[in-house]
């Protein structure tokens, strides 16, 4: 049962267009720069931020499996950018 919960925020929170912002720094500058932080929702987001926004370039990890490159504009993907290079 809390299985099912968590795969059911899970996809809520790829479906809607949310906006995230810095939780915590791990890495780097996530007020406005380059680095590595957490999101409020606990994914990890690596790449440019501006005033603690994910902004320009960079990838959101929502699990092991799964992660979105793309372009951010102040914590909302405008652009996904889809990987060509095929794994042999």
């Amino acid at each position: 049962m809390k299985k099912s919960i968590v795969v059911l925020f899970m996809i809520i929170g790829l479906l809607a267009p949310g906006t995230l912002v810095a939780d915590e720094c791990m890495e780097g500058d996530c007020d406005s720069g380059v680095g590595t932080g957490f999101t409020e929702d606990g994914q990890i987001y690596e790449g440019e931020w501006q005033d603690g926004y994910p902004h320009g370039k960079g990838t959101l990890y929502i699990s092991k499996e799964k992660a979105v490159k793309g372009e951010w504009v102040k914590g909302k993907l405008v652009k996904e950018i889809k990987d060509d290079k095929k794994q042999e």
